[in-house]
């Protein structure tokens, strides 16, 4: 894929309830994990029109390609580790539409690495001004998807122990 202009574009959780339907059907699925993807991506339209979560979309802004590239969903909650909570920023949920996916959008970024550089910039920028000392996810599949673990540890996210099924990057 040629380099493009991107850009992010967070939504509202109005702009949310109104766009979901036209927004999701915008995008092209997994021939197999379609239906899956289709859900999750339904329910954490609903979770953000309801403003329990903040959607963030991706976008060509030179109109090379047409339609959204993916989103990254936001929000709070905690890491529990030995009966302590520890505040966090969870990333609900990474969605790369099917057509873009393991293209290169950035020099050596591919979408799903520039949603989650997003997020990490984001995450930081908000453990500056609020307690927040950890960005984590729980990679879907588990510990069993090595591909999706692989490559969450690439970008430098880890378990806190064998135990944990999500995964963090501390923050600060």
């Amino acid at each position: 894929m040629a380099q493009i202009n991107y850009s992010f574009k967070q939504l509202s959780s109005s702009s949310c309830k109104k766009s979901k339907n036209i927004i999701i059907e915008s995008f092209e699925y997994h021939p197999h994990r379609g239906i899956r993807e289709k859900e999750i991506l339904t329910q954490t339209f609903i979770d953000a029109s309801l403003g329990n979560t903040k959607i963030t979309m991706l976008s060509d802004d030179s109109k090379t390609i047409k339609g959204k590239l993916g989103l990254i969903a936001l929000s709070n909650g905690s890491l529990e580790l030995e009966n302590k909570k520890l505040p966090a920023i969870i990333i609900d949920f990474v969605f790369v539409d099917n057509r873009y996916r393991g293209s290169s959008i950035d020099i050596d970024a591919k979408v799903s690495q520039m949603l989650l550089y997003y997020a990490i910039q984001k995450a930081i920028e908000i453990s500056q001004t609020v307690g927040i000392r950890y960005l984590i996810l729980r990679p879907d599949g588990g510990k069993e998807n090595k591909r999706l673990v692989a490559f969450y540890e690439s970008m430098e996210f880890r378990y806190m122990t064998d135990k944990h099924e999500w995964m963090y990057l501390k923050l600060t």
